[in-house]
């Protein structure tokens, strides 16, 4: 059977080309299975969303509306682009320290996120089905299986002894950012707090402490009580 490392088109638009970062999702990819991929031309690589994507989509809107960012989205076939896939480098490097960058850390985010925008990809294929009653919760519904196709891939890569490292240091990580933001919100740094909670939750989505921080600190800037204290 051919695997998806060996026919996939990788498209690397970033601003700093490395071969680190195709090797990383090449490897990625390697854990996808290749029946999915099918109908997928392509994955390409960008520094950060353009202000002049398609911002339509119910993905892109609902995160810019929560202040989340995106690592990655998925494109379904239309008359003048094939399906494909994208991902934003600087987000998956955004909360991982440069002593990291050439490590399999970087690739547990990037197989996470090509996972999750592959479920993508075979709910529009139709081979997840909604029931009637579903539609009008079927953004919720498609990012829990998105969220799940994901976490058995991560499954998957986990019963090998260097991603079970991986992720070991994921965890440390995160709690160190989450530290990190203790101590900026002692020191009324409210907004370096937040991006270090943020960063906490990017490597390490279980931490809900981290999210709840997030949100808290959020919050907090936003209602200017910080210039009052």
């Amino acid at each position: 059977m051919t695997t998806p490392y060996e026919f996939m088109e990788l498209v690397n638009a970033c601003s700093n080309i490395s071969r680190v970062i195709t090797w990383q999702v090449r490897t990625a990819l390697s854990w996808l299975d290749p029946v999915d991929l099918d109908g997928v031309a392509f994955v390409q690589m960008l520094d950060e969303i353009p202000e002049d994507l398609n911002t339509a989509t119910d993905r892109r809107r609902h995160a810019k509306n929560e202040g989340f960012s995106l690592n990655g989205l998925y494109f379904e076939k239309q008359e003048d682009a094939p399906a494909h896939i994208v991902i934003f480098v600087r987000e998956i490097y955004r909360a991982i320290p440069a002593i990291f960058k050439w490590t399999t850390v970087p690739t547990i985010i990037i197989g996470r996120t090509l996972a999750h925008e592959l479920a993508h990809h075979v709910i529009a294929k139709g081979e997840f089905v909604f029931q009637h009653n579903e539609h009008a919760r079927q953004f919720e519904y498609e990012e829990e299986i998105a969220n799940r196709y994901a976490f058995e891939v991560l499954k998957q890569m986990k019963a090998r002894w260097h991603y079970k490292l991986a992720f070991w240091l994921l965890k440390r990580i995160a709690a160190f950012h989450y530290v990190l933001g203790l101590a900026d919100w002692k020191e009324r740094k409210y907004e370096k707090a937040a991006e270090r909670w943020y960063r906490a939750w990017l490597l390490d989505p279980d931490r809900q402490d981290a999210v709840d921080w997030y949100w808290h600190a959020k919050a907090f800037v936003a209602s200017g009580r910080q210039n009052k204290i």
